[in-house]
């Protein structure tokens, strides 16, 4: 299984005032890979008339949950996210993980989200540090690479 491993340096964390392909740039400093995960809501859907007294559930609206990407501080990436932030509109963000197996290009996931920058009290090894909170909106795309 260990050919199946993708190191996290390998991959790239973008993101895009429009979404369109050509206005994706790097995260500089990114030091994490952020992916938002779903969590699917289950309602309860149990009356009188549940068979065998037992609970029945449906499904209801998905939230997806908030992460943080940890960079290290520049002014440019603090000067962007701040704009972003006042600007109170949404971020296009891609996750592109590297090619494995027969593929010819890697994986990638796309995603929107709010931006909160923030300096976290802790540094990581002596270096500041900036977070960039997210709070995603709308679906996470998921694109399987192409294969040869």
């Amino acid at each position: 299984m260990a050919e199946n491993v993708i190191p996290a340096d390998l991959c790239d964390i973008e993101w895009s005032e429009t979404g369109a392909d050509a206005d994706y740039v790097v995260i500089p400093g990114c030091k994490t890979v952020g992916i938002p995960e779903e969590n699917p809501e289950y309602r309860d859907r149990t009356s009188l008339d549940s068979p065998g007294r037992t609970k029945e559930y449906g499904v209801g609206l998905t939230d997806v949950g908030e992460l943080t990407l940890s960079c290290f501080y520049s002014t440019a990436l603090y000067a962007q996210a701040s704009a972003y932030k006042a600007a109170s509109t949404l971020v296009y963000f891609r996750v592109k993980l590297p090619a494995m197996g027969a593929q010819v290009a890697g994986d990638t996931f796309e995603y929107r989200a709010y931006v909160n920058p923030g300096m976290p009290a802790t540094d990581q090894d002596g270096d500041l540090m900036t977070d960039l909170k997210l709070r995603p909106s709308g679906l996470i795309t998921w694109t399987e690479g192409a294969t040869a």
